[in-house]
């Protein structure tokens, strides 16, 4: 989501929102704020895609869940190492980038662990006298890229095997006593120009002998190597530097851990930061479905506050916004209905009118600002007050909203009558749509006290074929509330053709009987004269269920 701003409406989002978050982004960026972003936080509604199909308009960005992700925390492109590299080229890179936590992969990209400074300190906690056996575990072609001399003489080169280091800087009886103490075949002898100790190793088969200082190494000794199958590397260093430079050519597999496990792509921010506070090292890693490296995250990176910044438009309650808002920065509030803003860390433009429409208030904002207004984005915001005011029959639209309309329709030149007709007949069928889809394409969910409800609302011209659907609508409100948890549930169905509408409801019988509006049947009460679900139906509920 990167630094962008998005102007984004309320869940299952109505042609006022999403006419209303369009409008208003555009009016951003022709102000010069070239990162602001409209999105939307559901599926778009038939009476929105009239609209937009109509004046050729593009659909917002869908955005779900607006919570940083942990794609957005981690460090992507991070350095990894494979599974056979030196520790010797692994403390060079983590030198080079100043890091002290590393992923190690195989050879396929998959993950195997992480490998920090600790694991490599403890590889190295015993250091025994360079007169004494030390453990190790290397393989011939990783001594000689370590050390950086010559390999004279390999044998098994590539295999990996762990044994003991035993450094010659004795006389030769003494050696070869030392030396009687092992298994030869699982020894790296380190000795300087002493022939007598080079060929006593050689003789005894050791694994490998290493040459020190850059002394040149005796043709008898090289064929002698040869003909007993030891490997033979020459090391620039002395003694002392030699023995510290093999234990750093152990592969990385072989100190790597993976005490903590790993995250991966898909989940949350929340959940990554409990698994993250808990875990041995300050950072894990994050893998993809193909369990290889997406990137790492850290302690660190959790400290770092959301970029992620929201314009809310037509609502202010958290509750019916994007999942996730309540982790973004809300650095904007337009909208036209009851207050219940979220808090915010710093004072906002915060404009809240008591109006018909949100399109209404943008519209206002491009006269009086003075900004260039399209036919386009006219259309729209004529689109949004007709659909929000049922083309000002509501009783929440007032004289603003009519004088928005006529001077947007002075740019769009529509005749205005004919097309609120086609806009507010667009998709009032129901036919061929889910009780389910009905009840939630514009639905709002709200509390009041100890109270928590949700109220959806379609519009049709009649009620015959809402009559056919009825039950299944009962039925899909019980589900619903019970799925939820909420202790009531309601659709306002309105026939815009006679300014009336029906209650379906679902609830508690207490709140149930406290209704107040006459019962038709069993869960269908009647509501004559009700067109809005904002000025006329919620402040009524709100009332009845703030003292239960």
């Amino acid at each position: 989501m990167g630094d962008n701003t998005f102007v984004i409406g309320h869940k299952n989002p109505d042609t006022d929102s999403i006419c209303a978050a369009i409008s208003y982004a555009r009016l951003k960026q022709k102000q010069g704020e070239k990162h602001v972003v409209a999105a939307r936080a559901g599926d778009i509604n038939p009476h929105t895609e009239f609209v937009l199909d109509y004046f050729g308009a593009t659909p917002p960005t869908l955005i779900a869940d607006i919570a940083p992700s942990i794609t957005q925390a981690m460090t992507k492109n991070v350095l990894s190492c494979h599974l056979n590299t030196s520790l010797k080229d692994l403390i060079q890179m983590m030198e080079e980038r100043n890091i002290r936590l590393v992923p190690v992969v195989d050879d396929n990209g998959q993950y195997h662990g992480l490998v920090s400074l600790f694991e490599i300190a403890h590889e190295f906690r015993s250091e025994a006298d360079p007169n004494t056996a030390r453990v190790g575990y290397t393989s011939i072609n990783s001594l000689h890229k370590t050390l950086g001399g010559e390999l004279l003489y390999g044998h098994n080169s590539d295999e990996f095997f762990e044994g003991f280091f035993l450094v010659g800087a004795m006389r030769e009886p003494s050696f070869r006593k030392v030396l009687s103490g092992y298994d030869p075949k699982k020894c790296i002898v380190i000795a300087g120009d002493r022939d007598n100790i080079q060929m006593a190793a050689i003789e005894n088969g050791v694994r490998g002998l290493i040459v020190t200082g850059g002394h040149p190494v005796s043709p008898e000794v090289a064929e002698m190597s040869t003909k007993h199958g030891v490997s033979l590397l020459s090391s620039p260093y002395d003694t002392a530097a030699t023995v510290g430079l093999v234990r750093l050519s152990t592969p990385v597999h072989r100190v790597v851990q993976n005490h903590d496990g790993h995250l991966m792509v898909d989940e949350s921010l929340e959940g990554a930061q409990a698994k993250l506070l808990k875990a041995y090292n300050r950072g894990m890693a994050v893998l993809d479905s193909d369990m290889k490296l997406s990137g790492i995250i850290t302690r660190s990176d959790l400290l770092q506050s959301s970029n992620t910044r929201l314009i809310l438009v037509d609502h202010n309650e958290i509750s019916q916004s994007v999942d996730g808002a309540n982790k973004a920065e809300i650095v904007e509030v337009i909208d036209h209905h009851r207050l219940g803003n979220p808090q915010t860390m710093q004072p906002i433009l915060f404009i809240n009118q008591p109006v018909g429409s949100t399109c209404t208030l943008i519209a206002k904002f491009y006269f009086e600002r003075q900004v260039d207004l399209d036919r386009e984005t006219a259309g729209l915001l004529i689109s949004g007050i007709i659909s929000d005011t049922i083309h000002l029959k509501s009783p929440t639209a007032t004289p603003l909203d009519k004088e928005m309309l006529d001077n947007l329709n002075k740019v769009v030149g529509l005749d205005i009558d004919d097309y609120a007709g086609k806009l507010l007949t667009a998709g009032v069928s129901l036919v061929g749509r889910e009780p389910k889809q009905i009840i939630l394409n514009d639905f709002k969910y709200y509390t009041e006290g100890k109270v928590s409800f949700g109220v959806g609302q379609t519009e049709m011209v009649g009620f015959s074929e809402f009559n056919k659907i009825k039950p299944r609508i009962i039925e899909q409100l019980v589900q619903i509330r019970a799925d939820r948890g909420y202790n009531f549930i309601a659709l306002l169905a309105t026939d815009i053709s006679a300014s009336n509408s029906l209650l379906i409801f679902d609830g508690t019988p207490t709140l149930c009987r406290q209704l107040g509006y006459p019962i038709l049947e069993p869960n269908v009460a009647e509501l004559k004269g009700v067109l809005s679900r904002k000025k006329q139906l919620l402040p009524h509920m709100l009332n009845v269920f703030r003292d239960m």
